[in-house]
């Protein structure tokens, strides 16, 4: 089906579907979160990946637990003229980034890391930490503080596995004053979600709003067919062969305005659901800050994530509650 291939193929990279297939366009009542995910479930799409949910703690600990450590030996090497390849993936396409400047693996050693200067203190405590959707990579953000505890710089890094061990993939190193992006959950790779989600629900409120258009020029002529045998019906009431037809064309009516209701109502979901991941982009724009500054992206979540959370610790107090409830029914 053209519509589970197309999605599948633009989805894997990061961009999202343009059609629908047939049993969601019935899904009435969902809300948007829901119901994109459903579409994406149904599609082949690679599950939550694409939404933005986080992964399940230990998943994360399990990167993010020994990147401090990984950041500090890279910071001492930086700092003391040692390898800092070493704490690199050995992978030719292993990069190390400043300013306009990038180099691969066999070139990082021979870069001068601006923010591993003498005073300057690598902050042990991570700033933002998330790992990607797809479970291959991680990305943690880190402040550099001088000796008089003004924030000198930040690290931006993404780590990859290695013979089991999560090692850097690639370093960008930020100056006080560079613009920076906070690390947000992403699939793929960094930053792919929100623009991932933008795309998914644009593309499906198109396809809805021609499934509809197209839906209500059906559903007419099947009124007027429903109106043509009813006529010829009332010409000659005996007539069982024309009985059976209006009998059909009634059914095809209620199902087409069945139909074309479940559409509207997912493209207003579709619609909601777009008009949030709008808000959830603008909301990291506005923290797209100076390194300096960073030290506010702690604690960041778009208003769609706290949402999101309240909305699910409601749920699992609500199930909770249930669970309880039937546990002293039976202890009664």
């Amino acid at each position: 089906m053209f519509a589970r291939t197309r999605f599948a193929t633009v989805c894997i990279a990061g961009v999202a579907l343009a059609a629908t297939p047939v049993q969601a366009q019935y899904m009435m009542h969902l809300d948007p979160n829901l119901y994109m995910l459903t579409v994406m479930n149904m599609t082949g799409g690679p599950n939550t990946c694409m939404t933005g949910l986080a992964l399940p703690e230990n998943e994360v600990d399990e990167a993010r637990l020994p990147a401090p450590a990984t950041m500090q030996a890279y910071f001492t090497a930086a700092q003391s003229g040692g390898r800092k390849s070493a704490h690199f993936r050995t992978s030719k396409k292993a990069q190390w980034t400043h300013g306009g400047t990038t180099v691969q693996l066999a070139q990082i050693d021979a870069q001068t890391d601006p923010l591993a200067v003498a005073g300057n203190q690598l902050d042990p405590d991570t700033l933002r930490f998330f790992r990607s959707g797809n479970y291959q990579t991680a990305q943690g953000q880190w402040l550099v503080k001088g000796s008089d505890g003004a924030v000198a710089g930040l690290y931006d890094a993404v780590f990859q596995r290695e013979k089991g061990l999560w090692k850097l993939d690639r370093l960008t190193v930020h100056g006080a004053a560079d613009k920076v992006v906070p690390a947000t959950q992403y699939c793929l790779t960094p930053g792919d979600v929100t623009e991932g989600k933008i795309k998914t629900s644009t593309d499906q409120i198109s396809y809805l709003e021609k499934d509809i258009a197209n839906s209500e020029v059906k559903l007419e002529k099947a009124k007027a067919k429903l109106a043509a045998d009813e006529a010829a019906l009332a010409a000659k009431p005996g007539a069982t062969a024309k009985r059976e037809l209006v009998r059909t064309a009634k059914k095809d009516v209620e199902n087409r305005e069945k139909k074309l209701a479940g559409l509207k109502e997912n493209l207003t979901n579709a619609r909601e659901y777009r008009d949030k991941s709008i808000r959830d982009k603008d909301e990291i724009a506005a923290l797209t800050l100076p390194a300096a500054e960073a030290s506010r992206f702690r604690g960041f979540e778009t208003t769609t994530a706290k949402e999101d959370a309240a909305k699910k610790a409601e749920e699992d107090a609500k199930k909770k509650a249930e669970k309880e409830a039937k546990q002293a029914a039976k202890g009664g």
